[in-house]
C-alpha cells in the first residue's frame, strides 16, 4: 500500500467531509468534534513532528492522546505551530510540576484520533514506551533527502546536544541508532558512534556524534526555516 492509499485508510473510523489530492478533513462520526486535516503527502514539516514525537513524545497507551514534553518551551510551542498548519488544529501546552535535580518541562496535549491513527497506523510510532524499539518510518525513509533532513532535523531538536566536542545523540534504540547511522552517511557526514550499558537500568545505550559544521549539509537545500534553529542553539551553546 503507498503513502496515500496508507493514510487514507488510517482515516477509516472518521467521518471525512473534505477529500481531494492534496488532504482529507475529518472528524469523529459520533458526538462533538473538531475538524482535522490529514495530508496526503510528506512535507518537511510533517517529517519534523513525526520524528520529535519519537524523540520527545508518546502515544498514550489508554486512550488516542498524544503527549509531547520538553524543557524547551520554544520548541514545544514550535510543535504546536506545526500542527496549526498541517493539521488545522491547536492544542494546549500545560507547565509540568518542577522535579528535583530537573529542569522543568512543558506538555503539549494532542487529543485527536485523526492524528492518532496517522502516527500509529502510517508511521507506525507504537503506543506506550517505545524507546527502545524506535526506527525511522519506512515512508520516511523512502521519501526525498529533503524529507529525510527534516526527520534528521526533528531527531537531533529532541534528543541531541553537545557530544564529544561536537553535535550528536544517544538513544535507547538500536534499531534509531543504525537508522541514523545510515542516513547521516548517505548524507556525506562522517559520524562516530558508540554504545554502553547502563548499569541502573541494566540497558544498552547506543550514541552518535559529528563536527558541529556539518549541520550545513542538514539544512541545506531544505525549506527548513524555523527547524534548523533549534539545532543551531547547541552550536551557539558550544
Amino acid at each position: 500500500m503507498n503513502y496515500k492509499s496508507k493514510v487514507i485508510f488510517s482515516q477509516r473510523d472518521l467521518t471525512t467531509s473534505i477529500k481531494n489530492d492534496n488532504y482529507l478533513v475529518v472528524k469523529a462520526k459520533y458526538g462533538p468534534s473538531r475538524l482535522t486535516k490529514i495530508p496526503l503527502a510528506i512535507s518537511e514539516e510533517l517529517a519534523f513532528f513525526v520524528a520529535a514525537i519519537i524523540g520527545d513524545g508518546h502515544l498514550s497507551g489508554h486512550k488516542l492522546q498524544i503527549i509531547f514534553e520538553c524543557s524547551d518551551l520554544n520548541l514545544v510551542i514550535y510543535i504546536n505551530e506545526i500542527c496549526k498548519t498541517i493539521f488545522s488544529r491547536k492544542f494546549n501546552i500545560k507547565p509540568i510540576k518542577l522535579r528535583e535535580n530537573r529542569l522543568p518541562t512543558f506538555c503539549l496535549y494532542i487529543d485527536s484520533k485523526a492524528i492518532f491513527n496517522l502516527l500509529n497506523q502510517v508511521f507506525d510510532v507504537k503506543r506506550g514506551k517505545k524507546s527502545d524499539v524506535v526506527k525511522i518510518p519506512e515512508f520516511i525513509a523512502k521519501s526525498n533527502v529533503c524529507i529525510k533532513k527534516a526527520f534528521v532535523m526533528g531527531i537531533l531538536a529532541t534528543e541531541g546536544g553537545r557530544r564529544k566536542r561536537g553535535i550528536g545523540m544517544s538513544s535507547a534504540s538500536f534499531y534509531l541508532w543504525k537508522d541514523i547511522i545510515f542516513l547521516l552517511d548517505n548524507l556525506g557526514i562522517k559520524v562516530l558512534s558508540d554504545k554502553w550499558k547502563n548499569k541502573k537500568y541494566n540497558k544498552e545505550y547506543y550514541g552518535i556524534s559529528f563536527r558541529k559544521d556539518y549541520i550545513s549539509l542538514i539544512t541545506r537545500g531544505c525549506q527548513s526555516g524555523q527547524m534548523d534553529q533549534f539545532l543551531r542553539k547547541y552550536i551557539e551553546e558550544g
